[in-house]
């Protein structure tokens, strides 16, 4: 049952417009009345209503006169037609006129209310169509953002199609090039949209403890779990073990033959698979499971076409969180950054135009050369800078969090407690280092 809906009952006698009122109000509905189409009307531009209903003939304005003033106001809104004169001539009029429907007078309270009922949900579902149409519309103006060349315009066809399937997909590109976005467009334009979105980074899964957070062990849920109805993209996948990798394969082929899957597997490698399946260190059978459908994004120098567009879209992003309100970029910076090899890709990319727009004063409004970060200006990575006494920090941060993680066995959570830190905060700093659990045990 729509709960509160809004509704508005036109008609010349004021009794019937009391009981029908009654009856409806007793299905939840609010109702509002009126006795004449000229009211009723008024009452429409005063209100928010979701479904009229009026009878045809009326003093001060017909119902089809009201019908014709509704469509001129909104052509959503549904309105039902009562009258005591059933002609076919007129039905089809108020049809052709937007009518929802047609019901004879004298009124059965019961097909009254199925008929609102059904309205209501049919409006419904039609606004949830709009919504859902303006955000698909949303999400891939969003990602044409870094889609304007050839080689990244190129995949949007393949990225539509791998949405409205539930295949396992396979994501293959270097660090940084956006695979997880891809996965989340992919996810918030397939029909498991509604379903929840859970990433799996594998690559910093305590070892001892893999099984259970994807599987989960007794009562307690696992990974897998929690994205029932939606998605579980698995961040660097190649990082798994044999033995997790067997695991996962029986997962995807029980999934394969059900009716209904759990759940949409997304995977993501920055490595060959190809070649780990030729070493024995991936699993061949779940590789070809995991590649039904595989998409390769392109790293950033070979779409260079994107980087204005990306770094337009960095500095909006990042202007309205820092209050920075830069209009443009000058010539030699972008040339700067059109020119770098990004090894870090869009990632790279992003702290650099963060850091770019953290130097700029109150009030600049081109962003230039003066405040890109040096090693970018210098052609060099941030990882080749010379030593500093943030090196320093890193270092020393880097070397505490590896010995804690020895020390306890790649136990995160204690290792965490070790060190004074949230389990949480010890993954981003062990993402950010690059520090594997699978060489700490």
């Amino acid at each position: 049952m729509e709960e509160k809906a809004r509704l508005l009952l036109v008609d010349d006698e004021p009794h019937f417009c009391k009981v029908m009122s009654l009856h409806l109000m007793d299905e939840g509905y609010v109702v509002d009345t009126a006795t004449s189409g000229e009211k009723a009307l008024q009452r429409f531009k005063e209100g928010d209503y979701e479904l009229v209903i009026t009878d045809l003939k009326m003093p001060g304005g017909d119902g089809l006169s009201l019908l014709e003033g509704i469509r001129k106001l909104s052509s959503e809104v549904p309105v039902i037609l009562l009258t005591a004169f059933g002609t076919v001539e007129t039905a089809v009029k108020a049809m052709k006129l937007g009518a929802f429907d047609y019901i004879l007078k004298p009124v059965d309270v019961d097909q009254l209310k199925i008929v609102v009922s059904r309205a209501l949900k049919l409006q419904r579902i039609t606004k949830e169509n709009i919504a859902l149409k303006a955000s698909l519309s949303t999400l891939y103006r969003e990602f044409s953002i870094v889609a304007e060349s050839p080689a990244m315009s190129n995949l949007i066809p393949i990225i539509r199609k791998a949405s409205q399937v539930d295949t396992p997909l396979l994501l293959v590109g270097e660090t940084g090039v956006g695979k997880e976005l891809v996965a989340k467009v992919i996810h918030s334009t397939s029909p498991r949209s509604h379903g929840p979105f859970t990433l799996v980074d594998c690559a910093f899964l305590e070892p001892q403890r893999v099984e259970e957070e994807l599987f989960g062990e007794g009562t307690a849920k696992g990974k897998i779990d929690l994205a029932e109805g939606g998605t579980l993209l698995l961040d660097q996948v190649d990082e798994l073990s044999l033995e997790v990798q067997a695991r996962l394969l029986r997962f995807l082929e029980e999934q394969r033959v059900s009716e209904s899957p759990k759940v949409r597997i997304i995977a993501t490698t920055t490595k060959d698979l190809n070649r780990l399946v030729e070493e024995d260190a991936f699993r061949r059978d779940l590789f070809y499971r995991l590649r039904v459908m595989e998409i390769p994004i392109p790293p950033l120098r070979e779409r260079r076409e994107d980087i204005p567009h990306l770094v337009s879209h960095f500095i909006k992003k990042y202007g309205v969180r820092t209050g920075v309100k830069v209009e443009k970029v000058s010539r030699r910076a972008m040339e700067i950054l059109v020119g770098h090899t990004w090894p870090g890709n869009v990632r790279e990319l992003e702290n650099a135009i963060e850091s770019a727009l953290a130097l700029c004063e109150e009030g600049e409004k081109v962003l230039t050369e003066r405040h890109l970060p040096h090693w970018l200006k210098e052609g060099i990575s941030p990882k080749t800078q010379p030593g500093s006494l943030i090196d320093m920090v890193e270092n020393l941060e880097r070397e505490m969090i590896t010995q804690a993680l020895q020390e306890c066995g790649g136990n995160q959570t204690k290792a965490a407690e070790r060190l004074g830190i949230t389990r949480r905060m010890l993954q981003y700093k062990m993402k950010k280092y690059e520090i594997k659990p699978s060489k700490l045990t």
